[in-house]
C-alpha cells in the first residue's frame, strides 16, 4: 500500500470517530437487518431542508443520493450530521446494537456507490476536514441544526433509555465524531 492510500485510510478512521470513540468492540450483527434499507431514500437533501428530526439512516441515504448526483458539498454535510447523530445515539442508548449501528451505517452507505464516486467523495471530505476554517464551518452547520430530538427507534429493542439525551452527550458526540470545539461560546 502506498503512503497516499494509508493517509486516506487514516483520514477515514478519524472522520468515522475511530480515534476517540466511546464504542466498545462488538462482533454482533445487526439483529434487525440492514439499517439503510429500512427507510425510504429522501433524495439529496439540501442544507435548508435538514432538521434534527431526521435519523442517521435517512441522512446516510440522502448522502448517497448527493454523491451519486455529484453534489459533494451537501453530501459532506449529510455525512457529518449522520455520523454525529449515530455517535450521539450510541452514547445515549448505550447498547451493542447502537454501537454497531454507528460503526456500520457508513460502510453500508458507501457500498451503494461505485469506486470513482467513493474516491471523489473521500477527496471532498478530506479537503473539508483538513482545512480548519472549513471544518469549523461544518461544525457550525451541524450545531445550528441541533441535537437530535427523535427517538432512535432504529437501535431500540424496548429496554433502553430512549430519552433525548443531555447537552453533555451532544457535546461528546460533536467532539468525538467531528472533533468540533464544544467549549467555545458562539455568539450570533
Amino acid at each position: 500500500m502506498n503512503s497516499r492510500a494509508l493517509a486516506t485510510i487514516a483520514v477515514v478512521m478519524i472522520l468515522t470517530g475511530c480515534t476517540s470513540s466511546p464504542m466498545k468492540s462488538t462482533k454482533k450483527d445487526n439483529p434487525g437487518g440492514k439499517y439503510l434499507t429500512q427507510v425510504a431514500n429522501p433524495g439529496c437533501l439540501p442544507h435548508a431542508s435538514l432538521n434534527n428530526t431526521l435519523t442517521p439512516p435517512v441522512l446516510y441515504q440522502g448522502m448517497v443520493s448527493c454523491i451519486k448526483a455529484n453534489n459533494l458539498n451537501d453530501g459532506a454535510l449529510l455525512f457529518a450530521l449522520a455520523g454525529t447523530y449515530s455517535y450521539f445515539d450510541a452514547l445515549r442508548v448505550d447498547t451493542d446494537q447502537a454501537r454497531q449501528a454507528h460503526s456500520s451505517m457508513l460502510g453500508e452507505a458507501l457500498k451503494s456507490i461505485n469506486n470513482d464516486q467513493r474516491q471523489a467523495f473521500w477527496r471532498a471530505i478530506n479537503a473539508r476536514f483538513s482545512n480548519k476554517q472549513q471544518l469549523a464551518a461544518l461544525c457550525r452547520q451541524v450545531q445550528d441544526i441541533g441535537k437530535p430530538i427523535y427517538a432512535p427507534a432504529y437501535v431500540l429493542t424496548g429496554r433502553e433509555n430512549a430519552g433525548a439525551g443531555d447537552i453533555t452527550l451532544w457535546n461528546s458526540a460533536l467532539n468525538g465524531y467531528m472533533h468540533c470545539a464544544t467549549d467555545v461560546l458562539n455568539i450570533r
